[in-house]
């Protein structure tokens, strides 16, 4: 029994300094700093060890942390904040999950989604508040290397270039901006979505104070320009919510599925995950493959180089920090995990 603790520590303490590493490293000072410290407290790798291995991942520790009010910025602090409120954290940790709604990522996404002939209907698994379902609410800002910015309105207008520094203007409550590599073929128009659904174990309640305070705690500290982001999207959303049910997949997909079939019979369903296979194991990840080949939809992906390799698309890159924008089984481009910048490789065939 002794070994195998010892063996859990290790694999726990070398998944957060991974974390450091690849995820935390030159985006978030603070938590680069507190992970380090996690994986060489004996104390806290103990903490962790109490709840199921799926509840022990760093976003969900550190978000936990930030709710409480825990000294983040200070990781001897930090940790022994941990340790005085050990049953508080045991018991919220349990109860809670991460879902970061990243509305940054729908820059990455359109570039994609327009390669999809219309009209769409989307399904959005790991949907969070949705807020990913709502690409053509948004504005968008996306800059070139060469300084140039391409700018896109909710209403469907766009395809204006203006230099850098040039304000652009629209009456979209929210511009999403990136940076984008030269050859990323930036869409001229919106997508027309005629449906969309959401599925999620536990859907966030954009309305909800309590929902909301959470996912503003999965926000790192440094990232001020994603918190002010994620504030209003959510108040967006809160005035006109996207459909969201609760389900888990692979499981739920197919009914997913065939109810925006019942909504848009005209439309291509495309299924979109950002983050999301992540949390599957390997046998509920070779579910996922099967499940999406037998539903005749598009599935539009960001995930990492490893999880989007394990679903059977070829040709993925090594790229360490960095996420993979997939079509079905064709890379198209590395991403910030954020949504900040998008390097387009190639399109389909």
């Amino acid at each position: 029994m002794g070994g195998r603790v010892e063996t859990q520590a290790a694999d726990t303490a070398e998944f957060y300094r991974r974390f450091a590493r690849t995820e935390a490293h030159g985006s978030s000072p603070t938590y680069e700093a507190l992970t380090l410290a996690v994986a060489d407290s004996t104390e806290l790798l103990g903490l962790l060890h109490t709840l199921p291995r799926a509840k022990r991942q760093p976003n969900l520790l550190l978000g936990a942390l930030r709710w409480f009010g825990a000294p983040v910025q200070d990781p001897a602090a930090a940790l022994a904040f941990a340790l005085d409120r050990a049953d508080d954290l045991r018991a919220f940790m349990g109860t809670h999950a991460t879902q970061t709604n990243e509305v940054a990522r729908c820059a990455v996404y359109l570039p994609a989604l327009a390669l999809v002939p219309g009209p769409v209907a989307l399904l959005e698994l790991g949907a969070s508040a949705g807020l990913c379902l709502l690409p053509d609410r948004w504005a968008y800002s996306w800059t070139r290397p060469d300084g140039s910015v391409v700018s896109l309105g909710p209403g469907g207008s766009g395809g204006a270039t203006a230099r850098a520094g040039a304000v652009v203007t629209d009456a979209a409550p929210l511009t999403v901006t990136a940076r984008v590599s030269a050859n990323t073929p930036i869409p001229a128009t919106m997508p027309e979505v005629v449906a969309r659904l959401g599925l999620d174990a536990n859907p966030i309640d954009a309305a909800d104070p309590a929902q909301r305070r959470w996912l503003e705690c999965l926000i790192w500290p440094e990232h001020t320009d994603r918190a002010a982001r994620l504030h209003d999207a959510l108040a967006a959303a809160a005035a006109d919510p996207p459909p969201l049910r609760t389900g888990l997949f692979p499981a739920d997909a197919p009914a997913a599925v065939d109810r925006l079939r019942e909504l848009a019979p005209e439309a291509t369903v495309v299924v979109l995950h950002s983050a999301a296979v992540a949390y599957l194991d390997a046998r509920a990840r070779a579910e996922f493959v099967d499940t999406m080949a037998g539903l005749d939809v598009r599935r539009l992906g960001l995930e990492g180089a490893e999880v989007t390799a394990s679903i059977g698309v070829p040709g993925v890159p090594g790229t360490p920090g960095r996420f993979v924008l997939s079509l079905d089984d064709t890379v198209l481009g590395t991403a910030d995990p954020h949504g900040r910048d998008l390097d387009w490789l190639a399109a389909p065939d």
